[in-house]
């Protein structure tokens, strides 16, 4: 069953912090049966923040994170998948089935760090969506 978010191609992933601030970060995203997916660096902030709460917030963007006026902002949960999780593995065929030749050039980046010394361990955010927040 589709989501009313649709199958956006970006959207501004929103992460709260302890002290309830609102974190926004454009990121590329997926639809995956009920469920939308998205690969980041173990390291990062979102996940950071995701490990106190899986509450996250969602609105449809640019490539930038910017959100028009009116546009729809969806409630929802976010879970971190360890890239070896057999879920998180389908995941990334999905974002690679969407994403198609952009996503092999991240796959390149992620090939030099690794030649250069300097890997970089990812997960994939598993996200459900709930109702609207706002428009």
């Amino acid at each position: 069953m589709a989501h009313e978010l649709g199958t956006p191609r970006y959207v501004r992933f929103t992460t709260f912090r302890r002290s309830g601030e609102a974190v926004h970060t454009p990121v590329w995203f997926a639809a995956d049966g009920d469920t939308y997916v998205f690969n980041t660096p173990e390291s990062s902030g979102k996940v950071k923040r995701l490990r106190h709460t899986p509450r996250v917030e969602v609105a449809m963007s640019s490539m930038s994170g910017k959100v028009a006026d009116g546009t729809p902002v969806f409630e929802g949960t976010a879970e971190i998948l360890a890239s070896t999780h057999p879920e998180a593995i389908a995941a990334e065929r999905v974002l690679a089935k969407c994403y198609g030749i952009q996503w092999k050039l991240i796959g390149l980046g992620d090939l030099v760090r690794k030649v250069i010394g300097k890997p970089q361990s990812s997960v994939v955010i598993r996200t459900t969506l709930g109702g609207r927040v706002s428009s």
